[in-house]
């Protein structure tokens, strides 16, 4: 039952989002350099929540 389950929430063909950006980042050729710069110039605040006022 637990096999039918899982095979009825995670199809075959499924997109796997951590496989297609790996994929993505060795064809354009980014590197651990370029990660670590992007992650030293993004702003590490917590984000500020939605105002409706």
């Amino acid at each position: 039952m637990r096999a039918i389950l899982e095979a009825a929430v995670r199809p075959e063909g499924r997109l796997r989002l951590g496989t297609a950006l790996s994929e993505m980042s060795r064809k354009i050729g980014l590197t651990n350099a370029d990660v670590e710069a992007l992650e030293h110039g993004r702003d590490a605040r917590p984000a500020e929540p939605m105002r409706f006022e």
